[in-house]
């Protein structure tokens, strides 16, 4: 399923993709559009949280003219080829951190270079295992934090 854009979105930036051989067939767009987001998803992982939602505009950006890239290559190799070029370089910017990624609300979208994942429960101990689950406790610091947090515990 798309996560990123619409044949809508294609279409209204490269009108000539409705004209396609089969192009006005759903299976056949839902493909190039999974296609596409998988180029966009896959060489962009490195750096992002994947996959992107169509809230990430520089993604669908990138998809839009990934998908125009993949399906034209054979048709126009020349056009193709300097869309592809423009694509490469933009990627290799978000990648290297010299460009950053835009979401619907004009914000830059975090990176994951040199961070580990977030997790709500990251400055706490350790408590879980693979042994037994009947075993499994949940810290104590982590359930006063919360209590805390609820107003239900006072220090």
């Amino acid at each position: 399923m798309s996560t990123i854009i619409t044949w809508v979105d294609v279409t209204a930036r490269y009108a000539e993709m409705d004209k396609l051989p089969n192009g006005t067939s759903p299976e056949v767009q839902a493909n190039l559009i999974l296609m596409a987001e998988a180029s966009v998803h896959s060489r962009l992982a490195s750096r992002y949280a994947v996959p992107f939602s169509s809230s990430n505009y520089t993604a669908r950006d990138l998809a839009v003219d990934t998908l125009y890239v993949q399906a034209q290559l054979t048709r126009q190799p020349e056009k193709a080829q300097a869309l592809q070029e423009s694509i490469d370089a933009r990627i290799t910017a978000l990648v290297n951190g010299q460009a950053n990624m835009i979401d619907a609300t004009g914000a830059a979208v975090a990176t994951m270079v040199g961070d580990t994942i977030w997790s709500s429960s990251e400055n706490y101990p350790p408590v879980f295992g693979v042994g037994d689950i009947a075993k499994a406790e949940v810290s104590s610091e982590q359930l006063l934090d919360e209590a805390t947090t609820r107003g239900e515990f006072t220090v």
